[in-house]
């Protein structure tokens, strides 16, 4: 079966490519004709520029999409032919893949193509599973990307007073659109004076580093209160060379706080829901997409652009330069 794909053959270079794709399935897989896929700009952009580590050239990318299911392998009991089915899927036309954590029957209760944003919210989502917080502590949430602004709305919509950080003011914006009162532009104040001044001087119980910039690791220590948390949501990348030392302490010394440092990698949980863990990504999913249609979590604000796939060079470009006109781009393959 002929398809197209995106793949990045070299460092900042992204191109759509004709393929071959073998319809034979395993007894798990699903084959899924593509409608709409969303690019990750954290992930998929380290992969772009090169950021992260390991990254060789030629690769394909992309990891959250929504499509019709073209044939199902023998086992497959959640979804049939002619379904729509979210999936852990790349930037393709058509796809084989075993992750499908949700399937509709046609038509949806929202806009097909805000669908895929339901990874970016079940990655934000490992944060609040993972901290201790409780309705009505501060948490402060750095960045507002994707990933950023959803776990800032999940902790908002949990019953915690939620401080943002974000240096790009239409990130900012699209925040207050999305319901985060307090926003904090670095470049414009002192981020701690403020999250004092908003704490009465306790500092936050949890602080989310939502952006994988290990230098700012430091900095959420230092907005954290004592016997608080230091959230990894994003995932640590490039080189930053420091005295560890003096950041362990943040951890260790009561006097610095003794701060906890806990990891919101999302494979910490399982994929698929068995019954022998509480949390899933695919229970995320089912809740996430739940308060999506009820309007609660917001989605639409999210979504900046939508593109043929021929046009994935200049959208990296943009996601990776044009920061204040980029967030959610979302490639439509219909």
């Amino acid at each position: 079966m002929k398809g197209r794909r995106i793949m990045m053959p070299a460092k900042r270079s992204a191109t759509l490519e004709d393929f071959e794709l073998d319809e034979t399935l395993t007894p798990n897989q699903i084959l899924l004709k593509t409608h709409y896929s969303l690019i990750s700009p954290g992930t998929e952009g380290a992969g772009y520029t090169g950021l992260e580590s390991g990254t060789r050239f030629p690769h394909g990318s992309g990891y959250t999409a929504i499509g019709e299911v073209l044939k199902v392998g023998e086992n497959v009991t959640k979804c049939a032919v002619g379904d729509l089915a979210f999936c852990y899927s790349p930037h393709a036309s058509i796809a084989k893949t075993e992750a499908v954590l949700l399937a509709f029957k046609p038509p949806l209760d929202i806009d097909e193509k805000l669908v895929p944003f339901v990874r970016m919210a079940t990655v934000a989502m490992t944060s609040l599973r993972v901290s201790s917080a409780e309705f009505g502590d501060t948490v402060a949430v750095i960045g507002l990307g994707l990933v950023g602004n959803s776990a800032s709305q999940l902790f908002n919509l949990a019953g915690m007073k939620v401080i943002s950080i974000e240096r790009v003011p239409r990130r900012l914006e699209i925040a207050r659109q999305c319901g985060i009162q307090h926003l904090i532009n670095p470049d414009e104040e002192d981020a701690l004076e403020r999250v004092l001044a908003l704490t009465n001087g306790e500092k936050t119980a949890v602080t989310v580093e939502a952006i994988g910039n290990p230098r700012l690791v430091e900095v959420a220590y230092q907005l954290t209160g004592t016997k608080g948390e230091v959230i990894l949501l994003g995932s640590p990348r490039g080189e930053y060379v420091t005295d560890a030392t003096a950041i362990l302490n943040y951890s260790h010394s009561i006097g610095l706080g003794a701060i906890t440092l806990r990891s919101a990698h999302e494979w910490v949980y399982p994929t698929m829901h068995t019954g022998e863990s509480k949390h899933s990504l695919e229970r995320n999913s089912r809740l996430v997409y739940s308060l999506m249609c009820e309007g609660k979590f917001k989605v639409e604000e999210l979504l900046t652009h939508v593109i043929d796939p021929e046009a994935a060079q200049s959208a990296y470009d943009g996601l990776t330069d044009r920061k204040d006109e980029y967030l959610g781009v979302i490639m439509d393959w219909t």
